[in-house]
């Protein structure tokens, strides 16, 4: 696997011997008989060998203060700053005095040069226009609110500084930035500009095989091909196949598999014993360090693959070493919000009041959009899941949505927690709370625990414990040292110490039952809440300008959908859809009122360098004239010429020429067709061509709806012209529901057909069975199938590809929001398609025809080809 060979090819070759293992002292002692000084010195200098890590002992950056302040005066000074400008001139008393509380923890610790550098990396980003937001248990605190290093006030929501940091504490804290996907690496590079390249180094992460990746490496040492190794690997779960040798019976995708025959039996043996062997070092997805002095001294270095200066330990050892990392982490969210502003702004419209939250709370339109589940493109609410929970509970607040992408948490959703927070909400009357404390430290969440913080609010208030001591609670019950025998200490000094201060038994019992079962997959709520806030600006950009919006979302590459669903959802909102085209197509998609313009991007295979060649020429010796004006102002391979043809990129050419795209093409290679096969073009064959636009192309017929079809996918990747459900057979949509009429079928059989979008498998709660859910969208909209463990287990192996589908069920409502219970599921016919092979065939022969009636020339046989 390391040498990227076949064990075929790696026969009678030298990769390792028998004498290549690690000896025992008893071997070494046969092998040094003859000189056994040898092994007493290997002893001797190993013993005067000294090694001193100083684990434990925290290594901060220095920063340089201006001024004759020192660190933590300039720092109180910056935060003073901030809290004027975040609650006025005249700030509370409760905000001064929670922001000196603070502080002194800090100074405390002696935190103040990492507050300091993390707080320069977002002044910096600040100035360069970059959006950041602080993400994570940062937001709990108000000196990180000052420092505008996050962006939600922890006064507002009662969040606890003790869940981000308090003295009883060892750990350093843990401040993570995310900046825009595109621009993170101009940070990146200004801290290694500030600190110096000796001192700074991304952290590196020990990739290790797992199920579906120790199957590809062993398959392709035994020359397996790659096809037929993907077609087994695609049906394995990507995630918690840690048993290779019972795949068939654990999982129903695999059941029609030949598993049980060579060489797959071979493979899966063998595999099953480099499951969490170290596979490569990778880096870290945004963790970087910073060292006082020269990194070297306290971390051993390497490059990675792609030249990065990465440390050899990762996150772990790193922080033992006393080091201290910075997440710089990227999200494409803020890249779609950073760029749909640049399209207002370019469009001379008004500035969006994207910064003020409070009047995006007030605003009708981006309320209904969140309230209604119409959330797709945005960022933290748009999966559905997230969609539908945002219509069961009818989300208009900001502390709505905060709870509500914590309650659909594993934690709390497995629990059943979830379904009680939402017949709570619903259903006032339905609230009941085990004792008087839990309703005030739970009231605004009716009594149930969705956030890590509120592990911390019940052991404070019902067992006494200090602040301090309850977010250790939490951080031992969540983290990697969990152990049943800490767990077991933990429940008893909690069950003694609630009941000492009068509460009953059984209710401590349930209660720490309640925290036990959800504490290590609760989401921090300042986390939440910093992704709430960017939720709500999307939210409204997205209800006052959808089509820069979802053009923004296409040029970030989407979400969590590919980039059809969104093409599709911008056709809902009544956006037209244009080609990329030569003269009016940037390298992004760019939107305009009703109207996307696709961006050169989306061509596959174009190159980076030709996109750029054909703005820069174009912005600087203005609109391309004509096919021929292009071929000569812009070098491109020829291939690269075929794809701006093919895809519609200069379809305003075609009514200069009254032909074609197949006439566009068989002009591009007679410009192209020189009389070797070499790929470089001549530009001037003796004058030849030089009218050529004003040469009638010989007559070819243009693409019809299949060939197109099929263009726009191997160019696009996804079809823009042609839904794919437009091809099932007519016959099988018969009797179809179309998804915007769902809900009048409530409690009644119907036949769906949909192309997926997105899927998720789960185990049930009970009995541990896999079940699914499908996403699945017709020319109507989207709507979501239940596929529960025996239909599931029936038709799995269906399930793995977008479909289409054709899935009978029953329409079934939950809280309001309405989906499909399959019964049965299959593979509609798909006829047109099908028929692919006999349009290409028709095409081909009316090409032949054309080479008799004109002649058997080599320009006429080279557009057969085309």
């Amino acid at each position: 696997i390391g040498n990227n060979s076949t064990m075929d090819a790696t026969l009678g070759k030298t990769t390792g011997g028998r004498e290549h293992y690690l000896k025992s002292a008893s071997d070494m002692a046969k092998i040094f008989q003859e000189a056994p000084d040898a092994l007493e010195n290997t002893v001797r200098i190993a013993e005067q060998c000294e090694v001193d890590l100083q684990l434990g002992q925290l290594k901060f950056p220095t920063f340089d203060v201006p001024g004759e302040q020192n660190s933590f005066e300039y720092l109180k000074t910056l935060a003073y700053q901030g809290l004027r400008e975040r609650y006025g001139v005249d700030p509370s008393t409760e905000a001064r005095s929670r922001l000196n509380y603070e502080l002194g923890i800090i100074d405390h610790l002696g935190f103040t040069e990492y507050f300091l550098a993390v707080y320069d990396i977002a002044r910096e980003a600040r100035a360069r226009d970059i959006p950041t937001i602080g993400r994570g248990s940062a937001a709990n605190s108000i000196v990180s609110y000052c420092l505008k290093l996050t962006h939600v006030c922890p006064l507002k929501l009662n969040l606890f500084f003790e869940r981000f940091l308090n003295p009883e504490r060892k750990s350093p804290p843990d401040i993570d930035l995310d900046f825009s996907w595109q621009q993170r690496d101009d940070i990146i590079d200004y801290v290694y500009e500030k600190y110096g390249v000796d001192r700074v180094a991304m952290i590196s992460t020990t990739v290790t095989f797992q199920g579906r990746s120790a199957i590809h490496e062993i398959a392709k040492t035994m020359g397996i091909p790659e096809p037929e190794i993907k077609a087994i690997t695609s049906k394995i779960p990507s995630w918690g196949a840690a048993d290779l040798t019972s795949l068939t019976e654990k999982y129903p995708e695999c059941r029609n598999l030949p598993l049980d025959q060579e060489p797959w039996v071979s493979i899966l043996g063998i595999g099953q014993h480099i499951i969490g062997f170290p596979r490569h070092l990778s880096i870290h997805p945004g963790g970087i360090v910073i060292s006082p002095g020269p990194i070297t001294d306290w971390t051993a270095l390497e490059r990675s693959t792609k030249g990065f200066v990465i440390t050899q330990y990762d996150m772990h050892p790193i922080e033992d070493l006393g080091l201290v990392k910075i997440d710089l982490l990227s999200q494409r969210s803020l890249g779609v919000y950073r760029d749909c502003l640049a399209q207002i702004r370019d469009q001379g419209k008004p500035e969006p009041p994207t910064e003020d939250l409070d009047a995006i709370l007030e605003d009708e339109k981006t309320l209904s959009l969140v309230r209604e589940g119409r959330a797709m493109g945005c960022f933290y609410i748009e999966s559905p899941g997230m969609q539908a929970l945002l219509q069961k509970l009818g989300v208009d607040t900001f502390e709505m949505l905060v709870a509500a992408s914590s309650v659909i948490r594993p934690g709390v959703s497995e629990s059943g927690m979830m379904t009680q927070y939402i017949d709570s909400h619903r259903d006032p009357s339905t609230i009941t709370y085990l004792h008087p404390i839990m309703k005030e430290v739970l009231g605004d969440t009716y009594g149930v625990m969705i956030y890590q913080e509120d592990v911390i609010k019940v052991a404070h208030r019902m067992a006494g414990m200090s602040l301090g001591e309850a977010d250790l609670l939490r951080r031992a019950m969540s983290g990697k040292e969990r152990s049943q025998e800490g767990m077991r200490k933990l429940r008893d000094h909690f069950i003694r110490s609630s009941m000492a201060r009068g509460v009953d038994e059984w209710i401590t019992r349930e209660v720490w039952r309640q925290i036990e079962s959800f504490a290590g997959y609760a989401f921090c709520k300042a986390h939440s809440a910093s992704f709430a806030v960017l939720s709500f600006q999307v939210a409204y950009l997205k209800s006052h300008y959808p089509a820069e919006f979802l053009a923004g979302v296409l040029s970030n590459q989407g979400g969590y959908y590919g980039p059809s669903a969104y093409i599709e959802e911008a056709r809902r909102l009544g956006i037209r859809i244009l080609p990329p085209d030569i003269n009016d197509s940037f390298r992004d998609y760019r939107g305009k009122d009703k109207e996307i313009r696709m961006g050169l991007m989306s061509i596959g295979n174009l190159t980076e360098a030709s996109i750029q060649a054909i703005v820069a020429e174009r912005e600087k010796h203005g609109s391309y004239l004509s096919i021929n004006d292009f071929h000569r102002r812009v070098q491109l391979a020829p291939a690269q010429e075929e794809l701006l043809v093919k895809c519609g990129a200069m379809d305003q050419f075609r009514s200069q020429n009254c032909c074609s795209r197949p006439a566009l093409l068989w002009m591009i290679r007679t410009m192209n067709r020189q009389p070797t096969k070499s790929t470089t073009r001549p530009r001037n064959m003796d004058g030849l061509f030089d009218d050529m636009d004003y040469v009638t192309a010989p007559f070819f017929p243009e693409y019809d709806q299949v060939e197109q079809f099929y263009i726009e996918k191997e160019i696009f990747g996804f079809p823009v012209t042609t839904h794919p459900l437009e091809f099932v057979d007519a016959k099988q949509r018969e009797d179809i529901v179309p998804s915007d009429e769902l809900t009048a079928h409530k409690g009644q059989r119907v036949r769906m057909i949909g192309w997926a979008i997105s899927t998720k498998r789960i185990k049930t709660r009970k009995t541990q069975a896999y079940m699914k859910f499908l996403s699945l969208e017709d020319a109507a909209g989207t709507f979501e199938v239940t596929i529960f463990p025996k239909v599931y287990d029936r038709y799995a192996a269906l399930t793995l590809d977008k479909g289409p589908y054709l899935v009978t069920g029953t329409v079934e409502e939950d809280h309001g929001v309405v989906s499909l219970v399959a019964q049965t599921i299959e593979k509609p016919r798909v006829q047109e398609l099908q028929g692919f092979g006999k349009t290409c065939r028709r095409r081909r022969d009316s090409y032949s025809r054309l080479r008799d009636r004109i002649g058997n020339s080599s320009l006429i046989n080279m557009s057969i080809s085309t």
